[in-house]
């Protein structure tokens, strides 16, 4: 099932996530947009509960080894 939350956020548009192939689409408002993969349901789920997206991207997304980054061109 696709997710897509739109969030608030200075940075983060939103957030797309496909729990079957544990993907995680972050479209900012800067128009760029990135996919993660791995992205487990839980680890989306502490995402998704944080009070604040950017600082969880940032901390726990932005540079994590274990996910691979694609950046897709608009």
């Amino acid at each position: 099932m696709i997710k897509t939350i739109t969030v608030t956020s200075t940075a983060i548009k939103n957030l797309v996530y496909d729990d079957t192939r544990q993907d995680l689409k972050v479209n900012f408002h800067s128009g760029r947009v990135y996919v993660y993969t791995p992205v487990s349901p839980e680890f989306f789920n502490k995402l998704n509960n944080s009070k604040s997206k950017g600082l969880f991207f940032n901390q726990h997304i932005r540079d994590n080894e274990a996910l691979t980054c694609l950046k897709l061109i608009k």
